[in-house]
This record gives C-alpha cells, structure tokens and sequence, in this order.
C-alpha cells in the first residue's frame, strides 16, 4: 500500500493555502510596481524585469541534475524505500555540490562584465553588477539543498510550507520598506531584501523537512552512481521543456532590451504581470496534485485519472476565462488607472497575453500528466517546438518591423493559437485516454459556456460607464461577474462538481458555527 494519501480533501487545502500566499506576494507586488514607476527612471526600472529573465535560465543550467529528484524520491517513498531515498540524496548531493561552485564562479564572471553582454546605462552598470552577483549567489546555494526539500512534496505538507512562505514574505516587506523607506528607493533594494528572504527560507524548510522524511540524508556509504544517470536522463528532458518554457518568459526581455527601447521593456513588463501570476498561480495550485496523480497511475486507476484530467480542464477554462475576460475588456481603463496613460501600450500587451490563458488551460494538467506517464520527451518536444515558432515570430515583429513591446505580446499569442490545437492537445487527450468528443463534450464547452453572456454585459457595462476610478470601474465589473457565476452554477456544472460545491459550503458553514460558537470565550477577559 502507497504511504502517499489520495485525498480530495488534503489537495483542496493544500491548493488553497497555496493561493493565498500567492495572493499576498502578488498584492506586494502590485503596491511596488506603482511605487517604484512613480519615484525612478525608466532605466532602471528596466534592470528589474531584465534581471530577472536573465536569472529565469539559471535553473535550466541544473535542471539536468535537479529535474528528476522530485520524481524519484516519491517513487521511493510510495514503495517504503528509505534505504532508496537516502540513496538517491547521497548520489546526488556532492554532484550539486560541485554544479553549485561552477555556477557560482560562472555567475560572478558574467555579472562582472554584464555591461559588455546587454545594454545598460553607463551610470547603472554597477547596480547591475551587485544585483546579478547577489541573484547567482542564492541560485549557487539553492542548488545543493535541492535533495533535501522533497519532504514537504512527498508528505504533501504544503500548508507547513505556506506558512514558513508567509513569515519569510513577512521578513522580506519588513527589510524591503526598511530599505527604501530608510536608505533610498532603488531597485537595488528589491533584489537585497528578496534574497535575503529566500535564503532564510531555504534554512527554515530544509531543516524541517529532513524531520518530516529523516531518509533525506548524506551518507557516503550510500553513494551508488548508477542512480545519477538514471535522474539526468530523466531530468534532461525536464531540461528541454523547461528551456522551451523559458524561452517564452523570459527571452522577450531580453530582446526588448537589444531591440527595442527602455519604455517598450518596462511597458511589456507591466502588461505581462497579469500573464505572468496568472500562470504561477495555476503551477502553485497543480503542485499538491502531483503526489497524488503519482499514486493513481502507479495503481492503474485510468478511469480516475480521465476524470480528474476533464475535471481540470473544464476548472482551467473557468478560472481563466473569468480572469482574462474583464481584464481584456477593461484593460485601457486599468492602466490608465494603475500607472499613467504614459504606459498606455502595457494594456495592449496585457490584453493580447491574456488570451493565452484559456487556449493553453483547456488541457491544464498536460505537464502534470506528462510526467507521471513518464512522457516527458514527448511533452518537452512539441513545448520547444512552440516556443522556437514564438521566439521566431518575436524576432521579426520587434526587429524588423519594429513593433516594440505590442510585437513581443502578439508573437506569444499566434505561437500559441497555432502549436496548442496542433501539437499540445492531442497529445494531451492521448496522455489521459480521452477522445476529442468526449473532451468537447466534457470540458471544452462547458469551460466556455458561461464567458458568452458575460462578455457581453461586461462590454456594455464598459461602453455605458466609462469607468474614470477605481470605484465605478469594480462597479462595471460586477454585473458580468455575477452573470458570469450564475450561468457556471446553474447550466455547465457536471454532478459531480455540484456535489463538490456542497460539501464546500457545508465546511464553510460548519466554521462559520465554529467560530460564532467561540464568540463568548473570545469575549472573556
């Protein structure tokens, strides 16, 4: 019997506490975009977004080594291997111990002469120098504490990691405020206060997850390197998919910044936020099913597996449907509102990314499912194919027709409108069993049948109010929201997601007795 537990539940929650420390990090982050716009260049706000999608491809360098680690120490842990898992952990970790002193040496020679690799304003060059040094520095020590993190993913604890998340995010916005407030607002603090937080963080969950798993340990008697091929073949197609995939986050900035001008970078930057957290917060929220589509495909359970593949599909069209919809329609208004009407073009950008959203959620358990089939190299083939077409289709569009941060956006969208129906969803409807009929049928449009009307009240809405603040703009939206949940809950809800519903509102309930109960103690001197 698996020591991994299968639980709707225990997914819900830890989904769930997921999100929510997602949330607060995002809501920061709105705050310090605006803060930062308003108080400092163009140009150096452009190091921010261009730092960090340069340190996006320092994971691809040890996805080689890193990639399978996950995979195989659950594995181990189903079976009741511990003698595996330390095997594995005692493999692996003098062999990142080396990787991490390369990149390290590596990351401070290119931080060094940064200003001869990209474009970079003379009076900046030394900021960018510190920042990239301090950025390689954490992914240098992040790299061999890798083994040991696997015990809040086996153990599916992931609210204890939230927490330990929030009370480090709680440290970072102290020492962050303390800076700008205190010192000087540069972006150079942006980056000191993150990795600080980051590498309090790594002491914290390490430590405690060598007590939640006591199997991850180093041991040299342990060491069998037969296990290390084993983990970089697995882990080199995990390097190919995720290269394909940072091609598309990252390299965008980078060519803005050879292509194109400071303002179309930081344009592009602020459009891309919404995409950006949007994805994050759907990778934050498949994590904790990971474990448990492990356990279903390691027992044979095919037909729970389809269903639970269809029942993601149709909640990755709902969710990013009611996200990309009246932020689309809104788009210009929230800008204006947000940042100025000098960044106007950021919400062309973010309108024309959006939509990318429920093209490629409509299979949203695809990589989930490729790797618990073990069809990664299929996946990670048809995903770089996609993105060599994206990064094709942006070189020209900025380059030769000069299309700025719009260009960037609009090659994003046709790559994906053109290789996900092509290429990434059949695939996907292989991967789970399914034929296109009965995903149409199932997930597809269901998915999308609550965005008609509602796209048409928010568009009237739009046109008759003509949102001038923030108030009247929330009050434009909430009409299409509410039609748009109606429709959901009324006509394109299965069964099973009613039931779903049910039980959700009978644990709200029960809490909310809960808690009126504990009104009298909590009244109490």
């Amino acid at each position: 019997m698996s020591r991994i537990e299968i639980s709707k539940k225990l997914v819900l929650i830890n989904s769930a506490s997921s999100l929510a420390t997602r949330m607060l990090s995002l809501s920061v982050l709105v705050w310090l975009q605006q803060y930062l716009l308003k108080r400092i260049s163009p140009e150096e706000y452009s190091l921010l977004p261009l730092l960090y999608s340069i340190m996006a491809f320092a994971p691809l360098i040890t996805t080689v080594l890193t990639g399978g680690l996950g995979r195989f120490i659950t594995v181990a842990y189903a079976r009741d291997d511990d003698e595996e898992v330390t095997r594995i952990v005692s493999t692996m970790f003098p062999i990142l111990c080396g990787a991490g002193v390369l990149f390290l040496v590596g990351g401070w020679t290119f931080a060094w002469y940064i200003d001869r690799l990209l474009d970079i304003a003379p009076e900046r060059v030394w900021d960018a120098r510190i920042m990239m040094a301090i950025l390689m520095f954490s992914a240098a020590v992040r790299l061999p504490l890798a083994p040991f993190g696997a015990g809040f993913f086996v153990r599916q604890k992931f609210v204890l990691q939230n927490l330990i998340q929030v009370g480090t995010e709680l440290f970072r916005l102290a020492l962050l405020f303390t800076l700008l407030f205190g010192v000087s607002t540069r972006v150079l603090w942006v980056i000191t206060a993150s990795t600080a937080a980051e590498l309090v963080n790594l002491t914290i969950t390490r430590s405690i997850s060598m007590r939640l798993v006591p199997a991850l340990r180093f041991r040299i008697k342990a060491i069998h390197w037969p296990i290390a091929k084993e983990i970089t073949s697995f882990g080199g197609w995990n390097f190919v998919g995720q290269l394909a995939n940072t091609i598309r986050t990252s390299a965008d900035a980078i060519i803005l910044n050879k292509l194109a001008t400071p303002l179309d970078m930081s344009c592009y930057h602020l459009g891309s936020l919404p995409f950006k957290h949007a994805q994050g917060s759907a990778v934050v929220l498949r994590a904790p099913l990971l474990p448990s589509l492990t356990a279903l495909y390691a027992t044979g359970e095919s037909d729970r597996l389809q269903r639970v593949f269809l029942r993601g599909s149709r909640y990755g069209l709902w969710g990013s449907l009611l996200l990309v919809l009246p932020l689309v329609v809104f788009s210009r208004d929230i800008m204006a509102l947000y940042v100025g009407p000098e960044f106007a073009q950021a919400s062309q950008v973010m309108a024309l990314l959006l939509w990318v959203l429920p093209v490629a959620y409509a299979t949203l358990l695809r990589p989930e499912l490729a790797s618990v089939t073990g069809k990664v190299r299929t996946n990670a083939l048809r995903t770089a194919a996609m993105q060599i077409g994206n990064l094709g289709l942006t070189l020209y569009l900025v380059g030769i027709l000069k299309m700025g941060a719009l260009g960037s956006a609009l090659g994003t969208l046709c790559a994906s409108l053109l290789f996900y129906p092509l290429l990434l969803w059949p695939m996907s409807l292989k991967l789970a069993g399914l034929d296109w009929s009965t995903w149409l049928r199932r997930a597809a449009f269901p998915g999308v049948a609550p965005a008609l009307p509602a796209v048409a009240v928010w568009v009237l809405c739009r046109w008759g109010l003509q949102p001038q603040s923030w108030v009247t703009l929330i009050g434009a939206a909430l009409p299409g929201l509410l039609v748009y949940l109606v429709a959901l809950l009324t006509v394109c809800t299965e069964a099973e997601d009613r039931a779903y519903l049910r039980q959700l509102w009978r644990r709200v309930l029960t809490l909310s007795d809960g808690l009126r109960a504990c009104r009298p103690w909590l009244r109490a001197p």
